[in-house]
């Protein structure tokens, strides 16, 4: 997929002073923040997904810790789950390059799967795909609401709630003049997918693979 430009400007955190690149103990590349930033620019871009958006991503999941681990065991920038990882065969959850690739690999699949609506896939990422086919819709944890709203308000700039009447412009499925797919919030004539929630999207046959690593 390619990418296009984004309308919503957000504010990024100035990268921390940290260094040059190292081999840690573990052999992956240490990278400063900027390095990171950059790391990730590239690697959102080769999936078409906006950079802003991983980055807001991976500062609501990890604060931009390559070594952060969750109470449940997600692991890395983008806080892979044990499951997720084997199955992305990452083989080191802690070197950068190889979670965000994993991580914005598999985000990207979530987007496909709800043609664009990023609550959605948000959603999933957070929650699993079962438990946004089980509510229909954005499940109704706190957790999981906070997450949209903490991701969305940095993506875009501004406050955003999903009980509130302010609602951002969904990320779409798009063609461009080449019929490349695209993703994008700037309108545009072009033809787009809709992002309806349909049964056999939600449902479907056999289980459903939950967001990283759940099975719920």
């Amino acid at each position: 997929m390619m990418f296009v430009g984004i309308l919503i400007l957000l504010t990024v955190v100035p990268a921390a002073a940290n260094g040059a690149a190292e081999i840690s103990e573990g052999g992956a590349v240490s990278l400063d923040r900027s390095e990171l930033r950059q790391m990730i620019n590239q690697v959102s871009l080769e999936h078409g997904v906006d950079p802003k958006l991983v980055d807001a991503l991976v500062r609501v999941e990890s604060s931009y810790d390559p070594k952060a681990v969750s109470r449940k065991g997600a692991m890395g920038l983008m806080q892979l789950m044990p499951g997720t990882a084997d199955r992305l065969k990452v083989e080191n959850p802690f070197d950068p390059e190889e979670n965000v690739r994993a991580g914005v690999k598999e985000f990207s699949r979530l987007v496909d799967r709800y043609a664009g609506n990023l609550q959605l896939a948000l959603a999933a990422y957070n929650a699993g795909e079962g438990a946004v086919a089980r509510y229909r819709g954005i499940p109704p944890y706190n957790e999981t609401r906070n997450y949209i709203s903490r991701i969305l308000t940095l993506y875009t700039g501004r406050p955003f709630r999903l009980a509130g009447t302010y609602r951002a412009k969904p990320v779409r499925m798009m063609r461009d003049r080449n019929g490349n797919t695209v993703i994008t919030n700037v309108p545009s004539t072009s033809t787009t997918v809709t992002a309806s929630i349909r049964a056999s999207t939600l449902g479907g046959d056999g289980p459903l693979r939950g967001g990283f690593g759940s099975t719920n």
